[in-house]
């Protein structure tokens, strides 16, 4: 939900979400927590293939399985006929207890 407040404030003030990011993006991304020095990494030689290639860290047990963000922003056209046809409904509820 940041990243979506993020990017509609930069249509109303461009600037400030960079701003912030640079003042707080580098810090809010470290731990005290000291990194494994054993566990598999890609820098040098391609890990195994008995490893997960998916993006995992310390963060895996806060991972949401699904996100309503991604579902609304690839079914747009399924919300814009869900709105309009609720728009239709409460403006014929408001036309008939005009009668």
């Amino acid at each position: 939900m940041s990243t979506v407040i993020v990017i509609q404030g930069n249509k109303i003030a461009p600037g400030f979400g960079d701003w912030y990011l640079g003042k707080t993006g580098y810090k809010s991304q470290q731990t005290n927590q000291p990194e494994n020095p054993n566990r598999p990494n890609n820098l040098w030689h391609p890990v195994d293939e008995d490893h997960d290639h998916g993006a995992h860290g310390a963060f895996d047990d806060r991972a949401k399985k699904k996100s309503w963000q991604l579902w609304a922003d690839t079914h747009r056209s399924v919300l814009s006929l869900v709105g309009a046809g609720v728009a239709s409904l409460v403006a014929a509820v408001f036309l008939r207890r005009g009668k």
